[in-house]
Parts: structure tokens; sequence; C-alpha cells
């Protein structure tokens, strides 16, 4: 089956259709063609003025509803007598069906909102960057200070100082023969204060060895521990005090 599409689109031409007829009556039908059972105006008289009156009234009421896009057809009849026969008709719509549009993006390319956006951007990785600078540093920052006891008592320069003085407090004051490289040149009275002279001694020269091992400036290390010892008693006793907790 034939689908047709309206003719007229637009009151003035609905109007303009009806004018070139002398007969005054009409019929308004929704749909292509004539049907009595979809009639919706019509008018029946002999005058032509009150006819394109009440014919402009229905377009205007057509057009006041957009979303009334029916197609309608007007048919124009002529009395003949006892008879009404249809002289001509038309299909019109005057409201069109809005087509669904693609997709499309709404206004121009904006050149002072992509460089809004590159700033605000750069602002965040700087921010960022900063971030990370300052949890470094966090984590460089040096520990808490230690006691200042403890400190003094890790430093090898005073542990050697602190032997070496110990040296000289229990360094006996008779040279003994048992140790290589010392000479005997008094006799001892007692043969146990002989031994531990000697184990004493022992003991001062493998404390010094370990102490070279580890201490390439032992020689000077040991002579500021005297020094302290001459000149601070105080504090050099205090270390003492310590090391022998």
């Amino acid at each position: 089956m034939a689908s047709y599409q309206p003719e007229l689109h637009t009151a003035e031409s609905v109007l303009a259709y009806y004018d070139n007829f002398d007969a005054a009556s009409y019929s308004v039908y929704v749909g292509h063609k004539v049907d009595p059972k979809s009639g919706r105006y019509s008018y029946t008289g002999n005058d032509k003025n009150e006819g394109r009156e009440q014919l402009m009234n229905a377009l205007n009421a057509i057009l006041q509803n957009p979303e009334n896009t029916n197609t309608y057809c007007i048919a124009i009849f002529a009395n003949k007598g006892k008879k009404i026969e249809e002289i001509n008709s038309i299909s019109f719509q005057l409201n069109k069906r809005q087509s669904m549009q693609p997709y499309q993006q709404v206004g121009a390319f904006n050149p002072n909102l992509m460089n809004e956006i590159n700033a605000l951007r750069s602002e965040i990785a700087a921010l960022k960057m900063q971030q990370e600078l300052d949890d470094q540093d966090e984590e460089e920052e040096e520990p808490e200070e230690e006691n200042f006891l403890s400190g003094i008592m890790k430093s090898p320069q005073i542990q050697t100082m602190i032997l070496s003085q110990l040296s000289s407090l229990f360094a006996p004051t008779q040279k003994v023969t048992h140790v290589a490289g010392f000479k005997n040149t008094e006799p001892m009275t007692n043969e146990t204060e002989v031994q531990s002279e000697i184990d004493n001694e022992e003991r001062i020269y493998n404390a010094v060895e370990r102490l070279k091992a580890v201490d390439p400036q032992l020689a000077s290390d040991l002579e500021l521990l005297c020094e302290m010892a001459e000149t601070d008693k105080m504090q050099f006793n205090f270390l003492l005090k310590m090391l022998r907790k």
C-alpha cells in the first residue's frame, strides 16, 4: 500500500487552498484521506468568510499543540440541489515530528578552558612533588639525640682512652719477666701477687691489641685520655664510673 506524505505544511497554505474554491463547506479529517469516522472540524454553511474564519480557528488550535503531529485532510464540498458533493481534498501537517539527532558536542572548543585545566594539572603535580620531598626530608631527619652519657660511651676515642687509663691504674709497680717485652728489676715477695700482676699485664696487652685493630689513631687517643685524667679528674672519674656499671 502506497504511503503518501502531507502536501501542505502551513496554515497559510491551507487557507490559500480553501480560497481557491467558491464553495464554502468543508470538513477536516485525521489522516491522509476523507473518512467520515475521522472527522474533526467542519463547516456546512454557505458564507465563505464565515467558513474561512472557522477554518483559521481550527488551524490555530492545531498549531497551539506542538505535540500534535497528526496528518490531516481537508475536503471541500459543494451543495448541488439536495446533494453535497466533494469537490477536492488535500492532506496537510502543521507540526512536524522532531527527528532524533545524533549526539553532538555543545559549544565550540574553548582554549581558555583548556588553559585553566592545564594550569590546574600543573598545580596538582607541583603539590604532589612537594609532598614527596617533605616525606623524604622526614625520613632523612637525624634520629632523636641519644642520651648524653650513652653517646659518650659509644665513642671509640673515649673507649680507648678509658682502657688506656685503666692500664695505667692497674699496671704493676714492678716489671715482670713473664710478659714479653718487660724485664723484672725487683723481686716479688708474694707468689700470688706476682701471678695477679702477670694476669693484669696480659689483659692490658690484649686490650691494647684489640683497640689497635679498630682505632688507627690509638696513640693519640690514649694521650688524650691521659691528659683528661691529669687535667679533669672529675670528668675522668665520671666516665670510669659509667663504664664500670
